[in-house]
């Protein structure tokens, strides 16, 4: 088995992930990033979520709220001739539209610039932890041909799952707790559709409802949001689908229903979709879209009401500005709550950290909230405010305590937006 050392040891290479890395890096800490695909990029590059939301706050006016690693991520983007700006979904959303390979490449190119050591290919399997004095003191890590062991002073679970809160042992909500959630979706990409074809969810909603009633038997969603990557190429995300546990037999289940689900929709596009009679399927993404798993229970937790009214602490190191947008039916569209006069919140330093904890940080959608602001701060925009957030105390901290002022002045040093 190899074994190494760190300051800094992040689980998972999304947006939080490589965020949370180079902001460790940048105080000069040393740090590992695992990551068990292929590919940086989390959901953007494995599930088919070909867009950064999060960035930027709601409506006509959109303010940029993220920036930091977030805005080195766009400004590579823009280099390789894929980020001019944000587009507005159907209901008024700033979204980042992304081409998948060349965000791929953006991330590869963004991350070696920084002392990180990055491991693709390479899965985490336990950790090991001091229970009675909250600390996480390793993890073993796998790839085909070895095992190692990583000790480290401090670690961040950016796994979306809250894979490393798990095997340490710290405190976890499922879901809403009380045995539901969000459902999850699988994201398809089309090709060779019509570019004069609008995706209006009323339109969506009566081709859907009577392909029902005519017969087909899987599809879940009735509406949805599809929107365009290029001229005539566009994502659909609609397949849905309840995820109760993070089990192999459970997650095979889930796959193949929604891959099931993804042949009617096309089907479905092919027969009452103008402009859609030779469309393609081109991709369903390496995995399911997962939305709502593992949340950790943090030193404080973000609430709804926080959310809503745009409450901005002093105590912020990251903010937030994607409406509550909640997926509580997988027959239904996604319903948005919006945060008030389209403005922005922040997040406590405290939803960060573990609960009782002190080298374990949490980074996307893992991190410490109500249901009502889970369905805002999972975004991935957000993740990598939060990301970085985490990078940063995690290694000014070392788990042994940290000011929030101190994170704060390097997060400001950093560009970061708080």
């Amino acid at each position: 088995m190899l074994k190494k050392q760190y300051d800094v040891l992040v689980v998972g290479g999304g947006a939080a992930g490589m965020a949370a890395a180079i902001g460790a890096a940048k105080t000069g800490a040393s740090c590992l990033l695992v990551e068990r695909y292929g590919c940086l990029g989390g959901q953007a590059t494995t599930a088919n979520v070909l867009s950064y939301c999060g960035f930027f706050t709601h409506g006509e006016n959109a303010q940029q709220i993220v920036k930091g690693v977030g805005q080195e991520i766009l400004e590579e983007l823009h280099a390789l001739g894929q980020y001019d700006g944000y587009t507005l979904s159907p209901v008024g959303n700033a979204i980042v539209a992304l081409d998948q390979e060349t965000t791929k490449f953006a991330l590869d190119q963004v991350i070696s610039r920084y002392p990180v050591d990055v491991l693709l290919h390479c899965q985490m399997v336990q950790a090991e932890a001091d229970l009675q004095n909250g600390k996480v003191q390793k993890v073993v890590c796998m790839d085909d041909q070895n095992s190692y062991e990583f000790t480290a002073n401090a670690f961040v679970d950016a796994t979306g799952d809250a894979n490393l809160v798990y095997l340490a042992g710290a405190k976890l909500r499922y879901g809403d707790g009380s045995g539901k959630g969000q459902a999850s979706t699988r994201i398809l990409m089309l090709d060779r559709v019509s570019p004069d074809v609008r995706f209006k969810p009323a339109i969506l909603e009566g081709i859907f409802t009577q392909a029902k009633k005519d017969g087909y038997k899987h599809l879940t969603k009735e509406s949805g949001i599809v929107f365009r990557v290029n001229d005539d190429t566009v994502c659909a995300i609609l397949p849905s689908i309840w995820v109760p546990d993070l089990s192999a037999e459970t997650l095979t289940s889930c796959e193949m229903e929604t891959r099931r689900q993804a042949q009617e929709y096309l089907e479905v596009f092919h027969k009452y979709m103008p402009g859609m009679e030779k469309c393609r399927l081109v991709s369903t993404g390496v995995q399911l879209g997962l939305r709502d798993t593992r949340h950790v229970l943090g030193e404080k937790t973000l609430t709804g009401e926080q959310v809503l009214h745009a409450v901005k602490p002093e105590d912020a190191v990251a903010r937030g500005g994607w409406p509550c947008e909640m997926h509580l039916d997988v027959n239904k569209i996604a319903k948005y709550v919006f945060v008030d006069n389209d403005d922005y919140y922040g997040i406590p330093l405290g939803c960060l950290q573990a609960k009782g904890w002190m080298n374990l940080w949490c980074a996307g959608r893992t991190i410490s909230a109500d249901p009502t602001a889970f369905a805002s701060v999972r975004v991935m925009g957000c993740g990598f405010a939060t990301g970085q957030a985490a990078g940063v105390a995690a290694a000014l901290s070392q788990g042994k305590g940290c000011a929030v002022e101190t994170v704060q002045k390097e997060l400001l040093r950093q560009g970061a937006l708080i």
